[in-house]
């Protein structure tokens, strides 16, 4: 069955490259996983700061690459080498946390099947502006918004509204934990520790403030951006303060494992193992709820939004298969298969193969014609890039043993 679903990602991802040419944006997830239906008209180039899931494409390419040897996939990701060196060489104040899933995903995933210097040195550059964004005092990347603070001319109004840009000062979020491992990346390639010491105190200040004594996550936290002293949790993707956001656990259980794999500390092997148990007993090994700790009788509303935008009756129990985040899932098997690599723990494991399969056979649209893979992402009923790409990582992990790229 598996091998069975990877190929036909492949011929997704073959289709995915014919529509989208030459013209890759940041793709938007969509409830019918259509995603080109509308154009590129209404989305967001890579030069745009608030782009961040527009390499999860290349990664699915590189990925098609591994599992066929097929040197088109190749030539496709390399028609963008000038936009990302672009981005961090011209504007580099365009860039925000996230440039670790820029990065990772298109120049030190082509770097380790080509060894091209050119991909090296945008993925370092890249690495040197993720690490400008580390507050000392604090001892966190911050998250978010320019360096300089100025909203950049491009951004509509709207937009310029969001807690992107007015709320990014002194924050700290737990999706970094997977842009980090660009910065361990950088000091392994380039024999330089600054960027593994800056990944390591980021690491270390997730642990102490992000887990909580009960194994479960916030999203973000507050620290005075003069002083470094901290505030306090925040929330801006979880239901609320206090809740258990799935997808940011999973970006910590996958992040402690990589930074355990590149710096051997203990501490952080045990909190991706404690996390993934904690994740697995509250899923019973299958697709979780978006966020563990949902009130029952609230609709499937992300981020704690208070008012309905969706397409469905919430009163309907036939409708609560929509609260799950398939994403969550599959990037909580990739954290998972790391552990693997590292020890021997058959909870994990048969954890793992369970959400593997949950996913397979109940979020998983088979039709080469739709362009989206994994449905039913971050509680929205939503096909999204990010889901597509960690199932399809998984999958290519297990039953072709590839290398992960973080």
């Amino acid at each position: 069955m598996y091998q069975k679903v990877l190929d036909t990602l492949v011929k997704k991802t073959e289709k995915n490259m014919e529509n989208i040419g030459r013209n890759l944006k940041e793709v938007v997830g969509r409830q019918d996983g259509i995603y080109f239906k509308d154009g590129f008209d209404n989305t967001i180039p890579l030069s745009h700061i608030f782009n961040w899931m527009q390499s999860f494409i290349t990664g699915e390419v590189c990925l098609a690459y591994h599992v066929t040897k097929d040197e088109k996939f190749l030539k496709w990701n390399y028609q963008y080498y000038q936009d990302y060196y672009d981005k961090v060489f011209k504007t580099p104040f365009e860039t925000m946390h996230d440039t670790g899933f820029l990065y990772t995903p298109y120049a030190v995933a082509m770097y380790d099947i080509t060894g091209d210097p050119k991909m090296k040195e945008i993925g370092v550059k890249a690495a040197d502006e993720l690490a400008k964004r580390f507050d000392l005092k604090g001892r966190y990347i911050r998250a978010w918004g320019r360096m300089d603070d100025n909203v950049p001319p491009y951004v509509d109004e709207e937009l310029a509204k969001n807690h992107f840009f007015t709320e990014s000062k002194g924050l700290a979020i737990v999706d970094c934990m997977m842009n980090i491992p660009l910065l361990f990346w950088a000091s392994k390639v380039t024999g330089h520790p600054y960027y593994s010491n800056v990944a390591t105190l980021h690491a270390d200040t997730t642990l102490k403030y992000f887990v909580r004594e009960d194994d479960s996550v916030c999203h973000a936290w507050r620290f005075d951006p003069e002083t470094g002293e901290s505030l306090g949790e925040e929330n801006y993707c979880g239901y609320g303060i206090g809740s258990h956001w799935a997808r940011g656990t999973a970006w910590a259980i996958y992040g402690f494992a990589i930074a355990y794999a590149y710096t051997k500390k203990a501490e952080y092997m045990d909190a991706s193992k404690r996390l993934a148990t904690k994740f697995l007993e509250l899923c019973e090994g299958r697709v979780p709820i978006w966020d563990f700790r949902l009130p029952e009788e609230t609709p499937a509303i992300y981020c704690g939004k208070k008012s309905p935008e969706y397409t469905w009756d919430i009163t309907d129990p036939k409708n609560k298969k929509y609260v799950m985040d398939s994403s969550a899932a599959a990037i909580t098997t990739c954290g998972i298969y790391e552990i693997l690599r590292h020890e021997e723990n058959e909870f994990l494991k048969n954890g793992a193969e369970s959400m593997m399969k949950d996913l397979c056979e109940h979020y998983f649209n088979p039709d080469p014609q739709i362009p989206g893979m994994l449905h039913t992402q971050n509680g929205t009923g939503h096909y999204a890039a990010y889901g597509d790409y960690y199932f399809m990582e998984a999958l290519t992990m297990k039953l072709h043993d590839v290398k992960r790229i973080w």
